[in-house]
């Protein structure tokens, strides 16, 4: 993909959809780091490596992603990190870069993550 792999977190509650998605992405030579929901991914970004990319679900338990969208963006240090929707429902919003709606091709998913992983 790019020299050094892009760093992708996703954030989706299905395991399996996850689990898929994952591998798809370290098949392509992406790091990856998955979140069932908002709240593991906040804590996550609380950590110490940006994401380059973040894959977002939006109807997940505990914090959706809507909450953890407008968390992220409120936080000067990952407002601008691509975040492609990756959704049933449609998602229209100017802190969203791209949509992804499923179901979707796998090959969508991973050009639409080469073209917007930016290195972190």
């Amino acid at each position: 993909m790019i020299d050094s792999p892009p760093f992708i977190l996703l954030v989706e509650d299905e395991s399996d959809l996850r689990t898929v998605i994952e591998e798809a992405l370290v098949d392509e030579g992406c790091a990856v780091v998955s979140a069932k929901d908002g709240s593991m991914a906040l804590e996550w970004l609380s950590g110490t490596q940006r994401p380059a990319l973040v894959l977002l679900d939006f109807i997940m338990p505990r914090v959706n992603g809507w909450t953890f969208l407008e968390r992220m963006r409120a936080d000067p240090a990952f407002n601008d990190i691509p975040v492609v929707a990756i959704s049933a429902l449609p998602v229209t919003s100017p802190l969203v870069t791209a949509e992804l709606r499923k179901p979707f091709e796998l090959s969508s998913l991973v050009e639409t993550v080469r073209q917007f992983a930016r290195p972190a």
